[in-house]
Formats: C-alpha cells, structure tokens, sequence
C-alpha cells in the first residue's frame, strides 16, 4: 500500500485550485463587445496551459510511491510554479487599466498560488534530503 504524504494532498489541491479556478473563478477579462478579445485573455490562456502541467505532475504524485521520483516531481514544481506567476503581466501583458478584472483578480489568484505551490515543494525537497541524509 503506496502512503500519501500531506505534501502531495496540498500540492494536488492548491494545482486544481490554479488550474480550475484560471479556468472558472479568477479568470481574464471577458471578450470587448465586437467580440475580439483583450491581451490578458493570453495570459490566462499561459496560465491555463502551465498550470495544466502542475495538476498532471501533483495527480501524478498522489500514485507514485518511489521517494526519489517525488523529489523529482518537486523538483519540476519549482519552475513551472516560478513560470506560471511571471505569465501574467510579465511574459504577457495585461490591461492598461490596473482595476480590470486581469490585475484585480487574475494576477494576484495566479501568483499567491504558484508561489505556495514553489515554496512547498521547496520545503518538500528539503525535508527529502533530510530524511534521506538521517537515513
């Protein structure tokens, strides 16, 4: 029987969170009236498509037992986590505006995310290379 950490639950949780909620909840602006739509709906879409890849890493997680492939997904959570916060307003330009929905919403859900998910798996190798040097 393969044992779930609380570190794999939280990462699993707060990656749907990112990529559901830039999905339904804190997503861009909706489309202008002429229905074109506006650059942050780029972002989103960068968003979307990194943080996809954190959910199918922390899913991938919840199954695998081996320590050191873990280590390897927390690895890999630091910079798609550090890529995703830099997608909206950084690698993607964002409304002119700084009270649209993009600058209110979207950015600050994206970032406060990918920098929990960052920081515990930061923690997370951490307390793998401890528990493995005590060993």
């Amino acid at each position: 029987m393969k044992k779930v950490s609380f570190i794999d639950v939280i990462l699993f949780v707060l990656s749907a969170i990112l990529f559901f909620g830039t999905i339904f909840v804190f997503h861009a602006c909706p489309a202008k009236d002429d229905g074109s739509w506006m650059v942050c709906h780029w972002a989103e879409h960068g968003v979307i498509a990194l943080s996809s890849g954190l959910f199918i890493i922390a899913l991938a997680r919840l199954f695998i037992a081996d320590s050191k492939i873990k280590a390897g997904f927390s690895l890999a959570f630091v910079p798609f986590s550090v890529l995703t916060a830099l997608v909206p307003g950084i690698f993607i330009n964002l409304c002119r505006m700084k009270d649209m929905r993009c600058h209110a919403v979207m950015r600050p859900s994206v970032i406060v995310l990918s920098v929990l998910l960052c920081v515990l798996s930061v923690i997370d190798l951490i307390v793998r290379q401890k528990n493995k040097s005590e060993s």
